[in-house]
């Protein structure tokens, strides 16, 4: 009876190792990808994957809608993990890091192997990682499928979101204005804060609207509008702030503001982990 019972314990440990077998994790944009997917790995911060959820047994990589364009977001990558070393992200040569001393998980892969079809976001998204088995993998049509992304959506929105009375009351102006005073604007209309200007714009930076770009004359790297993000009314200047120091500014129209206004209920879906997350 004791060892039947043994046997229950070790059969139930190893159903809940298969439901996180397979670590899907998000590429930020194209350079990642090609990187990861020709060097066959994958890297993700240390702190950010529970030390319960490991081993890890297969990678899978998710694509943020806009990484190749305007496509929506899809999972169409996996593969086996050979090796999973904690490096310092100074050691991921292929792609330059502001954080080098901070460990990393490199989980290196046999060989990508693409999905029959891709795995569509439908809705929601994953902003850092998510776990899953491989057979919800393999058999998954949609992202809810595997990460019940609708019903985690529907109740950040229900908690979190915005009311159509709260968007309406949301001022906009025909003067641009910084994306601080939006969020202020933003929060006085819901009566508390529920978003910030950093989860603004690490949005803007997933969709393809934003990118960061270094200037050598100041030695910093800076938000920038893209092609796309200047079409939607996106600006940026050199201003002197207080110290008579240089700084880079962007600059919301009228129609960018409404566009964050539209986005604000997916915008709350990022984390403030995830949007501080500086690398």
């Amino acid at each position: 009876m004791e060892y039947l019972i043994f046997e229950e314990i070790l059969s139930g440990r190893e159903e809940k190792a298969m439901e996180h077998e397979v670590l899907i994790g998000t590429v930020k944009n194209k350079n990642q990808f090609e990187v990861n997917f020709s060097e066959k790995f994958y890297h993700i911060p240390e702190a950010v994957v529970p030390k319960n959820m490991l081993p890890v047994e297969y990678i899978a990589l998710y694509l943020p809608s806009g990484t190749f364009g305007d496509g929506e977001g899809c999972i169409e990558y996996y593969g086996k993990v050979a090796e999973t070393k904690l490096v310092k992200r100074g050691e991921i040569e292929f792609i330059p890091s502001r954080n080098p001393d901070m460990t990393y998980y490199k989980f290196e892969v046999e060989e990508w192997q693409k999905l029959d079809s891709p795995i569509i976001r439908e809705c929601g998204g994953i902003y850092a990682k998510a776990f899953t088995s491989l057979e919800k993998l393999l058999s998954a049509k949609k992202l809810s499928d595997i990460v019940n992304t609708e019903r985690a959506v529907a109740k950040k929105i229900r908690n979190r979101g915005f009311s159509e009375e709260e968007l309406e009351k949301i001022e906009i102006t025909k003067d641009p204005v910084g994306v601080k005073l939006l969020a202020k604007r933003i929060n006085k209309a819901a009566g508390r804060e529920k978003v910030t200007p950093v989860q603004i714009s690490k949005y803007l930076l997933e969709k393809g609207y934003l990118e960061m770009a270094f200037d050598e004359k100041t030695k910093t790297e800076n938000r920038v509008p893209t092609e796309k993000g200047s079409a939607l009314g996106i600006e940026n200047f050199w201003e002197i702030n207080r110290f008579y120091r240089e700084y880079s500014k962007n600059y919301y129209s009228e129609a960018a503001q409404k566009f964050v206004i539209e986005h604000l209920n997916e915008i709350i879906m990022i984390t403030l982990d995830e949007a501080y997350k500086n690398d």
